[in-house]
């Protein structure tokens, strides 16, 4: 261990750029029913390699989703080491936790889990995870500096406008094939109900609508249309995971897709 750390200042002293750090929630997707509950962590990955404490504030909407606890993360909880863990409320939407290791030359190894978090499905719908500031700081407890973040999304209902075989049919239905998609993913919107015009709105995991792919009608209660992985501009979008959503006059229905580039 005490080999790691000289390394590590030999090689900071010599110039070398390491890669930014990136904090991030796990799992970055989450599709859940009304009423449940599920957990979300926080997590650091390798791009910080030592830790001596840290603080991570973050969002969400509060009318969808609830915060029932926060708890401190496995990095600290096996470290061995004396910590204090903290978590604040400040809004029901907006919360803050941190951690630190007590005690002189006390730290930890990354990557790892920073903190685990306790949520209930309040209502249905589609909230993003935003962290909105964070400060980690390293074996001298210095700021480590610049500091990466990824944002999630939850989707609260979701299962309700996904094909599974198991669903009402009377309810509105999505279907996305392929999926996964490389090149172009067709979009079939199908009710029993009066045919109309069906609104398509593609979201990122941050909860940002990208794209409105057009739909148009194609037999008594369908509508198809095409994505072909772009933004509204027309640029390519980077790879990963997106959740479609379509409404038209008898309701809604949402599909999760995945983008592989």
């Amino acid at each position: 261990m005490r080999f790691i750390v000289v390394l590590m200042a030999a090689l900071l002293w010599a110039g070398v750029a390491w890669p930014a750090p990136t904090v991030y929630f796990e799992p970055a997707a989450t599709e859940i029913e009304q009423g449940q509950e599920f957990t979300i962590s926080i997590r650091v990955d390798a791009g910080a390699d030592t830790l001596t404490c840290f603080l991570v504030e973050f969002t969400f909407d509060a009318s969808v989703i609830e915060l029932l606890s926060a708890e401190e993360g496995t990095l600290f909880v096996d470290s061995g080491h004396l910590t204090m863990f903290d978590w604040d409320q400040y809004s029901p939407g907006l919360h803050s936790c941190n951690d630190v290791t007590l005690g002189f030359d006390s730290f930890v190894m990354c990557p790892g889990e920073l903190v685990l978090l306790e949520f209930h499905a309040v209502a249905e719908g589609l909230t993003p995870l935003s962290i909105t500031a964070v400060d980690l700081r390293d074996i001298r407890r210095e700021p480590i500096l610049p500091v990466l973040t990824e944002g999630g999304l939850v989707g609260v209902g979701l299962g309700a406008g996904i094909d599974d075989g198991t669903q009402d049919v009377a309810s509105p239905v999505l279907q996305c094939h392929p999926n996964p998609f490389s090149q172009q993913t067709s979009l079939e919107f199908r009710s029993c109900g009066a045919a109309g015009a069906v609104d398509v709105a593609v979201h990122d995991l941050a909860g940002r609508v990208v794209a409105r792919p057009a739909m148009a009608g194609s037999g008594p209660g369908l509508s198809s249309g095409l994505w072909h992985g772009t933004a509204s501009d027309g640029h390519p979008l980077p790879g990963g995971v997106y959740f479609v959503v379509a409404s038209g006059p008898t309701g809604q229905a949402r599909a999760r897709v995945t983008l592989v580039r």
